[in-house]
């Protein structure tokens, strides 16, 4: 059985390709920066980000940086795959 590797994110020119699947981390990062609860960022996802300067590694775990957000910012929008956004349910009024 052969193993399945991402595509890595490559540059064209002057700009960046990331996969579907970095976007989306990316998107997570976002999010998470927010305030909102998100699902677990895939390492392989995350590490290469932070190798591009998109994301960076903390002791509470990956955290979007300006970079990352200004490619957000000035990239052309991609619908979230359904199956990528999990929703947690809120906790009950006490």
């Amino acid at each position: 059985m052969a193993s399945v590797r991402p595509t890595p994110a490559r540059r064209e020119g002057d700009s960046v390709v990331l996969t579907d699947a970095q976007f989306e981390a990316l998107r997570n990062l976002a999010r998470k920066k927010a305030g909102d609860v998100v699902g677990w960022i895939a390492i392989s996802e995350a590490r290469a980000l932070t190798e591009l300067g998109f994301a960076a590694r903390n002791r509470s775990g990956w955290e979007i940086t300006d970079a990352g957000l200004s490619l957000l910012a000035h990239s052309e929008p991609r619908a979230a795959p359904d199956d990528t956004v999990v929703r947690f349910p809120s906790a009950p009024p006490s």
